[in-house]
């Protein structure tokens, strides 16, 4: 059954957590995508150096994420991480790009840019091992929270139901990737951990989980998935 295999493709998918990109964008040229790496001592010279001029989504922050599998439209199985890393907010330019904040390399390269709507981030990641590309609009509240929501993509899908698992090489499988019936949803939750406001009641935090209206911040649970391909 398919739901042995959708454990790893959730895990996988919190590889890369985060992402987003442009062809006219200075993270990219038009043969391939171009990832800055930052070290961990660059990041925390950045923040000790501008802590007063900060834009406000700058900062370092923990994410979390909420993983729910359709099939044909129905939720058969779901799973959350309150947190899966943490990640550091630079701006450079006029990109918000975002860094591991250990300095350590990513399977995918992401940022964040500001629009005409306030507390609206257009987000674009790029997973460097599917090229595959996402974009969304990210909701940036209290100076504290980021949220946002999307499909894993094809790429990411086909590679790990698809050409791997159980059901390798299926054409059930693909089909249903290729139309939509079988799809991953990724909820994202950012909450900023420095620099932040002391006043700010716990209280706040707590809503903010809450409000996915999901049993979040239940840890992984295991998948039972009841009807095979």
């Amino acid at each position: 059954m398919i739901s042995q295999y959708i454990k790893p493709v959730l895990t996988f998918s919190l590889i890369f957590i985060v992402c987003f990109i442009s062809c006219t964008n200075p993270l990219y040229n038009e043969s391939k995508p171009i990832m800055y790496i930052k070290s961990k001592q660059e990041i925390n010279d950045y923040f000790i150096k501008n802590h007063d001029n900060l834009n406000p989504i700058e900062g370092m922050w923990s994410l979390g994420v909420i993983r729910t599998l359709y099939k044909n439209g129905k939720r058969v199985a779901s799973e959350s991480e309150p947190h899966r890393m943490s990640l550091a907010i630079i701006k450079e330019g006029d990109l918000f790009r975002v860094h591991d904040v250990n300095g350590e390399p990513s399977n995918y390269i992401a940022h964040f840019n500001g629009t005409n709507e306030s507390g609206n981030y257009d987000y674009q990641c790029y997973f460097t091992e599917t090229n595959d590309l996402v974009k969304t609009i990210a909701s940036f509240s209290g100076d504290l929270f980021l949220r946002y929501e999307y499909d894993a993509p094809k790429g990411i899908m086909m590679k790990y139901y698809y050409k791997s698992g159980l059901h390798k090489g299926s054409k059930l499988v693909k089909k249903m990737i290729e139309d939509g019936s079988l799809r991953l949803n990724w909820k994202f939750s950012w909450l900023k951990y420095s620099p932040v406001d002391s006043t700010k009641a716990e209280w706040q935090i707590l809503d903010y989980w809450d409000d996915w209206d999901n049993d979040f911040p239940t840890i992984t649970n295991p998948f039972f998935y009841h009807k095979s391909f």
